[in-house]
């Protein structure tokens, strides 16, 4: 997932944590506390040192957003 043509390409272990969070940030109608997303991933059985950085890769990269605490997915369309 590339925000634009001229953006760096999400390293391999930020996609990949993205595509774990997907489907569930989206199956809920807030979002995901962080807490729960550190635990969702690490039952899905990446490392707690991934799951930081990739978090903050894409928090910083816009791939996901935080509203009253609860992670959310940036707009695919944009």
């Amino acid at each position: 997932m590339e925000r634009s043509s001229t953006s760096r390409p999400l390293p391999t272990y930020a996609e990949e944590v993205l595509e774990s969070l997907r489907l569930e940030i989206e199956s809920t109608t807030d979002g995901l506390r962080r807490e729960s997303a550190e635990a969702y991933l690490e039952a899905e059985g990446f490392e707690d040192s991934t799951i930081e950085v990739a978090l903050e890769e894409l928090l910083n990269r816009g791939y996901i957003y935080v509203v009253n605490e609860e992670m959310r997915l940036a707009n695919s369309d944009t």
